[in-house]
């Protein structure tokens, strides 16, 4: 015979009963939306990690592109600044030919001459050929130690001068 007393600890035992199985599925349940939020957080995280990873691959070739631009930029005004200065430097070499021919047509003609009025005449000439040539190798010495300074400042390297200019002009390489 089940009593009043045992009717209720029965019913208590239930109640208890289903409290803990109800504890327990919201513990399960919660369980499961810490799973799905672990889930959602480590999918975050690969997401962030792969958009990281992307942006630094952008940066990283924006950074050369902009690196390679500014190399093109820098070789080009050296290789703009070179051109300017040899082609410079030819002219007074063309210039400096065209006065040591000169010179030499005069000198034989000196040689040959027997007049002394013709002969003066001759050094006369060749005096006005020879200040000429110095005036313009002196110009030319000038340019090319400022051209030396100025490629060397912004990175360069000289351009190889032809032995013939470098006779003509009277420069010599500087270091």
């Amino acid at each position: 015979m089940i009593t009043l007393h045992h009717a209720q600890m029965l019913m208590s035992a239930f109640q208890a009963l289903t409290s803990i199985t109800g504890m327990e599925t919201g513990v399960e349940h919660r369980r499961l939306k810490l799973r799905a939020l672990e889930a959602q957080l480590a999918h975050r995280e690969r997401t962030m990690e792969t958009q990281l990873s992307h942006d630094r691959e952008m940066f990283d070739l924006k950074a050369d592109l902009v690196r390679d631009l500014i190399k093109a930029l820098i070789d080009g005004r050296i290789d703009a600044v070179r051109k300017g200065f040899t082609e410079a430097l030819a002219v007074f070499s063309e210039q400096c030919r065209h006065y040591m021919a000169q010179h030499e047509r005069y000198a034989e003609a000196e040689i040959k001459a027997t007049d002394p009025l013709e002969r003066a005449s001759i050094q006369s000439r060749m005096s006005d050929i020879d200040l000429q040539l110095s005036d313009i190798r002196s110009e030319a010495g000038n340019l090319y130690r400022e051209m030396t300074k100025v490629i060397l400042l912004i990175g360069g390297t000289m351009p190889v001068m032809s032995h013939e200019d470098q006779r003509a002009l009277a420069v010599t390489k500087t270091n």
